[in-house]
C-alpha cells in the first residue's frame, strides 16, 4: 500500500504521491465503504467503529472501491452516499442525452445555498476509472469536476 499517515486531529488519511500529498476524510472513506458493502451484502467490505480512524478503516475503503469497480456496477455511475435517487435519475438522464446545466450546491439540511459561481454550469459527464463519478464539465472543456451530489440543492435545465 502507498506511504499513508493518519491526521486523527482532522480526520484524514495523508496519502503521500509523487508530488506531494493528498488527504481523504476517515469520513468519507467510512461513508463510500459502508454504501458498498451495503449494495453488495458484503459485511467483509462494512467498516467497524475501530476502522474509523485507522489504517484498516482506509484498507476497507480501497477493497470496497475495488469490489464495485469489479462488479457489473462499475460500468455504472457511482454517487456519493446521501445522494437522493431523484436526483441519480436525473443526473443520469442529462448525462445521457448531453443537456446543459446549471447546479445550485448547499446544505441539503438547511436549504441554505453556498452562493457558488464558478463549476455550476456544465453538462454532465463521468469520470473513469473504479467509481465511475458525475462530473460537470463546461463549455469547451474536455473534463470537468466531480459533481457534490450530496449537495446539490436544485439542478435546472439551462434552455429553460
Amino acid at each position: 500500500m502507498r506511504d499513508i499517515t493518519l491526521n486523527p486531529e482532522q480526520r484524514l488519511y495523508v496519502i503521500a504521491t509523487e508530488g506531494g500529498v493528498t488527504c481523504f476524510g476517515f469520513d468519507n472513506a467510512r461513508d463510500h465503504a459502508r454504501q458498498i458493502a451495503q449494495r453488495f451484502d458484503r459485511p467483509d467490505l462494512m467498516p467497524t467503529a475501530d476502522d474509523a480512524a485507522s489504517l484498516t478503516g482506509y484498507e476497507k475503503y480501497l477493497a470496497a472501491v475495488r469490489a464495485w469497480g469489479e462488479s457489473a456496477q462499475g460500468h455504472r455511475t457511482y454517487f456519493d452516499p446521501g445522494t437522493d435517487p431523484r436526483l441519480a435519475r436525473v443526473l443520469e438522464t442529462c448525462r445521457r442525452d448531453g443537456r446543459k446545466v446549471r447546479l445550485v450546491l448547499g446544505d441539503t439540511g438547511t436549504g441554505a445555498s453556498w452562493l457558488d459561481e464558478f463549476d455550476v454550469v456544465g453538462t454532465v459527464g463521468r469520470s473513469t476509472g473504479l467509481l465511475k463519478v458525475p462530473l460537470l464539465v463546461e463549455p469547451g472543456e474536455a473534463g470537468g469536476t466531480a459533481i457534490h451530489c450530496a449537495h446539490v440543492l436544485a439542478l435546472m435545465d439551462w434552455r429553460s
